[in-house]
């Protein structure tokens, strides 16, 4: 077993016709959108570039990376993920075409897409997920009050303008965070003729949707092509409603760390499938939901709107900024929080405490189910080895 780096090392050297694209080439595609390949993909209409020559513009300056200490979504993974592929029969000459990236902090606006050549006949149109960026986070923390964000009308014009480019390809839709969740989007709300080219849709760990999307006649027409995939102490993926049936796979990492597709397993050409989410899980989703439903629409906007006021209010743009310097975060943000109203002041408390809470539950179970394993593997072994 192994992740992803492991999968194309090992399998890398079949091409397409010897080894059809899969859930696991899905995820591949999917984290290959969080790189920054701004000036080195083209722009929509202006050109297509293989894998192998983007990742020689990409080194040629930089050097041929190290492989990562560890496997996350970080630049160091994703520059050795690049790396692998442009070694690999399987990919270095597939071509990356049609990069967007917008970024509007002010509207909560955080697009990010680009179009893989996987073949001759097809399209993998890869949505980046949330990234560091608070406004990124806030958009998420939109689709709890919201039927529809900025990035979702953005996702839906990509896909119509980049399936209108090449009206004759059979088009393939993914994204792995908010990237799934925007797939899917896109994929419900395109015209009939653009739906009948769609053959699969894959949202990895995404979040759900409000209720009115999932009784529409779009995404009813689309349901059967899509595909979610979960890891098993899955907290984003649970989020809000799901139709569509839920693979659940294992990971390396524990509680909501597992979010990372970097750490997902695979064996041969597949995920290593659990049957049932960890009860910790469950618990979770079960919490948040009954914490959303506490609130209307509005008031579920409001507390969002304040909690992101308090996290700006400190000088933050980003998450890392607030990890690395949470003295002055908390002290901005504290000054703050005791401007707002006193029920705005309470959600936000209840909110931050539901989830560190929730957090280490997953954390304590994970590490408790490792360690039941270890137990059982070492009872297992030829005593005096």
């Amino acid at each position: 077993m192994g992740n992803i780096f492991a999968y194309i090392q090992w399998r890398g050297d079949l091409t397409l016709s010897e080894s059809p694209f899969g859930e696991v080439d899905n995820l591949i595609l999917s984290m290959l959108s969080y790189f920054d390949f701004k000036q080195i993909i083209p722009e929509p209409g202006q050109g297509e570039i293989t894998v192998e020559q983007a990742a020689h513009k990409v080194f040629q300056e930089t050097g041929v990376p190290d492989p990562p200490r560890t496997a996350s979504n970080s630049q160091e993974s994703l520059r050795w993920l690049l790396y692998l592929m442009a070694r690999s029969r399987r990919y270095r000459r597939m071509k990356l075409s049609s990069r967007v990236d917008l970024f509007d902090a002010a509207n909560a606006k955080q697009f990010d897409a680009i179009c893989i050549h996987i073949s001759s006949r097809q399209l993998y149109l890869s949505f980046r997920g949330t990234t560091d960026d608070l406004a990124g986070w806030k958009e998420d923390f939109l689709l709890t009050c919201m039927p529809e964000i900025p990035s979702h009308r953005e996702a839906v014009h990509y896909l119509i303008q980049t399936a209108s480019r090449y009206p004759e390809k059979q088009l393939l839709l993914g994204g792995h965070s908010k990237g799934g969740n925007l797939a899917v989007y896109a994929a419900s709300f395109a015209p009939v003729d653009i739906q009948k080219r769609i053959k699969a849709v894959w949202s990895n760990d995404g979040p759900g949707f409000q209720e009115e999307l999932l009784a529409s006649d779009g995404y009813r027409r689309i349901a059967h092509a899509i595909h979610s995939i979960v890891p098993k102490s899955s907290v984003v993926g649970m989020l809000l409603s799901h139709d569509e049936h839920r693979k659940i796979v294992d990971s390396l990492q524990i509680g909501i760390l597992q979010h990372d597709g970097f750490s997902w397993e695979i064996v041969g050409n597949h995920f290593v499938e659990l049957d049932a989410l960890t009860s910790g899980s469950l618990r979770v989703d079960q919490a948040v939901r009954t914490w959303l439903q506490q609130m209307s629409m509005d008031e579920r906007r409001q507390a969002v709107e304040c909690l992101f006021d308090v996290l700006y209010a400190s000088g933050a743009t980003t998450l890392s900024e607030i990890r690395r310097d949470r003295l002055r975060t908390m002290t901005g943000s504290i000054s703050r929080m005791m401007e707002l109203p006193k029920e705005s002041r309470e959600r936000i408390i209840e909110f931050l405490v539901l989830l560190k809470h929730s957090t280490n539950r997953l954390n304590l179970e994970s590490r408790m189910a490792r360690h039941r394993k270890a137990l059982s593997d070492t009872s297992c072994r030829p005593q005096g080895l």
